[in-house]
């Protein structure tokens, strides 16, 4: 916060996505926004609904200007880039210019690909946005990016949900101008975490986590589950944050 106590904002920070010709699931898989600093992370997924690694997909990390996330993000995808499990190497192999379509316009990246493994790590920067691209399946010189001020056509987990629209905010996006089903969808995620909470603690006070719940209580236990599992992915994955 500046010496008046207004937040900080990340100056020209935009979400960089796939634009949405994109065939398949679109998940905000996690994100950050520290009021402090101004530092502004997302990370969004392209591929199959259950996020598997194994097929077709593109994972996005944005950043803002900056931010210690990108080189993070960066390490963290050339693990996967060299083997799984080995960690990177001493020194990296030089990367490849390579050029890449943002905003209608040719961008250049740094790609690193790896001949015995289909996985491939690019990193470069749209306006004021860094930017981590990581995936296999697909050619990245083929990818259109998108700079995004809205993340509410990117599914998400009930966990995630306040993370999503303080992003959202942030970039100068309006809640309740987006449409009362999203402020639905965020009082229900809370209504639902709070229920959770109270039951917990009444259990605790009243004989611990072994205590067997009858009548209405059980009941809104139950539906509290069904919600979250709802909220849930195919096999029951909520993403983790970045």
């Amino acid at each position: 916060m500046n010496d008046q106590g207004t937040p900080v904002s990340a100056d020209g920070f935009r979400v960089v996505a796939v634009d949405a010709d994109w065939p398949e699931s679109r998940q905000f898989m996690g994100g950050g926004d520290n009021q402090v600093t101004g530092d502004i992370h997302v990370c969004l997924w392209f591929g199959s609904a259950s996020c598997d690694p194994q097929v077709e997909h593109v994972m996005v990390l944005s950043a803002s200007s900056g931010n210690a996330k990108a080189d993070e993000a960066l390490e963290d995808a050339l693990e996967d880039y060299c083997h799984p499990g080995e960690g990177p190497p001493a020194s990296l192999p030089v990367p490849e210019p390579i050029t890449i379509t943002a905003e209608g316009k040719p961008v250049t990246f740094e790609l690193w690909r790896n001949s015995s493994n289909p996985y491939w790590v690019a990193r470069g920067r749209v306006e004021n946005t860094e930017v981590v691209l990581s995936g296999s399946g697909t050619e990245p010189s083929e990818l259109r990016l998108v700079r995004v001020n809205d993340l509410a056509a990117y599914s998400a987990p009930i966990a995630f949900l306040p993370v999503r629209e303080a992003i959202s905010a942030a970039m100068g996006s309006d809640l309740q101008t987006a449409g009362p089903s999203r402020q639905l969808q965020v009082e229900e995620a809370d209504t639902t975490l709070r229920a959770l909470r109270d039951i917990a603690a009444r259990g605790a006070a009243l004989g611990g986590p072994g205590r067997e719940l009858h009548g209405e209580e059980a009941d809104t236990v139950m539906r509290a589950l069904r919600h979250l599992a709802q909220e849930a992915g195919p096999a029951g994955e909520w993403g983790a944050e970045s």
